[in-house]
């Protein structure tokens, strides 16, 4: 991708430019022409495009005048709609190409294509021009000049623009050296290339060189040759010697090794300082010596011949990483699907097609509505609301979709939102195995039920059962009457309320809301549960009076409520003990706390967190219904009920209702 440094204060030309050319450059912006110049790197940037409002058109001019030189850069200028004639023209001649304001997709690129034929026409010229060798008075006093002759000049120019187009190494290789053996008339020439795993420059392409003798020859870093070039950065001529005492020892080995290459002359080619390549050349078929002119322009098309050669090595980096990504979708057990800002599919690997039963085939360019709706809402949200998603868990039985989803952006170096990822985790077979879990619980759970509902009926209906049975013999006893009459009523009671209990748990209860007393309904609970507890020795301590604290409840359930609760305080003091009741308002929640405090007999700490549990079960309240349907009304009430014990120490529940209305302690 190409990069474009865009200096202008201007917002919306930045994201004009940004939509307009989004698939073809990576925008980077500046707010001043200083901070252009801190940006601009010529081996990077491909085009500079400024806003002339940024500054005074002396100072641009002043600016551009400074990097003007910088090669292979297209320079646009953006421009008022209703700027002068006599300002277009300064500004045409500082610039490839003016657009006005405002800026249209269409314009911008045909202005960036015409800047563009322009320096294609300009770097034909230019690099005709190096290969054709005017004479000159200088040349004519110094060496003998031998003119290229038109026909290997038009062998140049599509060498040229083989630079830019050709990706296949090899064939480029070959292109250069038979350009530069017609161009140049060479006998024997050799193509050195670095080898980075070997750390070796051997022959990669020869002409005239015996292949047995090219395939065996390679170069260290540490040989003359190379230690001299990488040096030097120049030429190097073994008719021509230049070096100092300090280096005749490298000259020596260079000149040996260049003997063997069958070469006179060896012309670095370098990249960002670095020795890459070495072009060798040996005498012309004519026998004539190569003129200074001549060298300077092979060394001139050698160096661009490298940066081609670079150009090549990114772009198959580009290409192996790219199918190293390719290979690792191929193989991720996570499905992976990335959008694009329009919403169309770009990606879409084979886990995915697995998880989504469909092919990539069909998938990939369409828009996110061909997915199914729960996938298509959430992508659309991470890239229209840049909403992530971590760990989100989509169940849809109607698509047969159990996936577990991550989503994020994603951002251009910009920031600007460019697209969108979507990993999906199969968890249908983790759902099933829950389901199963699920299944196997609740029959457990309902054989538990059933087996404790069992041992709760048998009690009761035993007792029934026997005084019946005695009935016939002592039916006219009076005193076996009045037992019978007491004892059968208490056991149907106590069937009545464990069934009135089941029934209340496992439907919905309908409440009829109003405004009532919260003392009263304490005092109420209070009293009924004392009237069938058999302990006297049980010490009472109410902290509240009724009439201060009103709730908005149904008077009978959360009656029944707090009876449970009362009743398992007094269940858990059979021995005696001391309750403590208290009552207080919470104003910053608008809530009533009330305490109910026992001292018997507490809960072990690994029973603690099971006491809401319907099937949680101790000697002194069996089945344990109580509490659990305590916790449905007061919770059904709006409000929250919580247990903590100390072992042995006793028990404390807390309840807590909202404020119905305002309080007497509260005016």
């Amino acid at each position: 991708m190409k990069i474009l440094l865009l200096i202008t204060p201007s917002e919306d030309i930045v994201e004009r430019f940004r939509l307009s050319l989004k698939d073809e450059y990576i925008i980077l912006t500046a707010n001043s022409l200083e901070q252009g110049s801190d940006l601009i790197r010529p081996d990077q940037i491909n085009l500079i495009a400024i806003d002339i409002t940024i500054s005074e058109s002396d100072k641009i001019k002043s600016w551009f005048a400074r990097h003007r030189n910088i090669q292979d850069i297209m320079w646009l200028g953006i421009v008022s709609s209703d700027i002068s004639e006599e300002d277009l023209g300064k500004y045409s001649s500082i610039f490839h190409e003016i657009i006005c304001t405002p800026i249209s997709r269409n314009r911008l690129k045909i202005a960036i294509k015409n800047i563009q034929e322009r320096l294609d026409t300009l770097s034909e010229n230019k690099h005709l021009k190096l290969l054709s060798i005017a004479y000159t008075e200088k040349e004519r006093d110094t060496e003998s000049v031998i003119r290229l002759s038109p026909g290997p000049l038009e062998k140049a120019v599509p060498l040229f623009r083989t630079f830019t187009a050709s990706l296949d190494l090899d064939k480029l290789i070959d292109l250069f050296l038979d350009a530069v053996t017609d161009v140049v008339g060479v006998s024997r020439i050799s193509f050195l290339l670095y080898n980075k795993e070997d750390d070796v420059y051997r022959v990669k392409a020869s002409r005239g060189i015996h292949p047995d003798i090219s395939s065996r020859i390679y170069l260290t870093p540490d040989s003359g040759m190379i230690l001299w070039l990488s040096t030097r950065g120049r030429i190097l001529r073994r008719d021509k010697v230049e070096g100092d005492v300090v280096s005749k020892g490298i000259l020596i080995r260079a000149f040996r090794e260049m003997e063997v290459l069958q070469s006179v002359v060896g012309i670095p080619i370098m990249y960002e300082g670095k020795l890459l390549c070495i072009l060798n050349l040996d005498r012309k078929i004519t026998s004539e010596p190569y003129s200074s002119m001549e060298l300077e322009k092979l060394f001139i098309l050698s160096n661009y011949f490298g940066k081609a050669i670079q150009d090549i090595y990114k772009y198959n980096i580009i290409c192996n990483q790219k199918e190293y990504t390719q290979k690792i979708l191929e193989r991720m057990g996570t499905g992976v699907i990335t959008v694009n800002e329009k919403e169309e599919i770009i990606i879409f690997n084979p886990k995915a097609e697995e998880i989504l039963k469909e092919k990539a085939a069909d998938i990939k360019g369409r828009p996110v509505e061909v997915l199914p709706e729960p996938i298509t809402r959430l992508i659309r949200e991470t890239i229209r609301d840049k909403k992530a998603y971590n760990k989100h868990e989509v169940i849809s039985e109607e698509d047969n979709l159990y996936v577990e989803v991550d989503t994020y952006g994603l951002y251009d170096i910009s920031g600007l939102l460019i697209g969108g990822v979507i990993l999906l985790e199969d968890i249908s077979a983790r759902e099933e195995l829950s389901r199963e879990k699920k299944k196997g619980e609740n029959l457990q759970l309902l054989n538990e039920l059933v087996g404790r509902m069992a041992h709760e009926l048998r009690n009761p209906l035993v007792a029934v059962r026997t005084f019946t049975q005695l009935m016939k013999d002592r039916y006219s006893d009076p005193e076996f009457q009045d037992f019978f009459f007491s004892t059968v009523t208490g056991e149907v009671e106590k069937l009545n309320s464990l069934i009135e209990k089941l029934i209340a748990f496992a439907h919905p209860i309908e409440y009829k809301f109003d405004i009532v007393d919260l003392g009263e309904v304490l005092d109420n609970s209070l009293e009924s549960i004392l009237r069938a507890v058999k302990t006297s020795n049980i010490q009472l301590i109410k902290n509240y009076t009724p009439g201060i604290f009103k709730i908005r409840a149904d008077n009978k359930q959360i009656y029944k409520a707090f009876s449970y609760i009362l009743q398992n305080s007094f269940n858990a003091m059979q021995s005696g003990g001391t309750l403590t009741m208290n009552v207080e308002s919470v104003l910053k929640d608008a809530t009533i706390k009330i305490s109910v405090k026992d001292t018997g007999r507490g809960i072990p700490p690994e029973d603690l967190k099971k006491v809401f549990d319907p099937f949680y079960t101790t000697p002194e309240k069996g089945i344990g219904l109580g509490l659990p349907l305590s916790q449905k009304i007061i919770e059904e009430h709006g409000g929250k009920v919580s247990v903590s014990s100390v072992f042995n120490h006793g028990t404390t529940l807390t309840i807590l209702l909202p404020i119905a209305a305002q309080t007497e302690e509260e005016v």
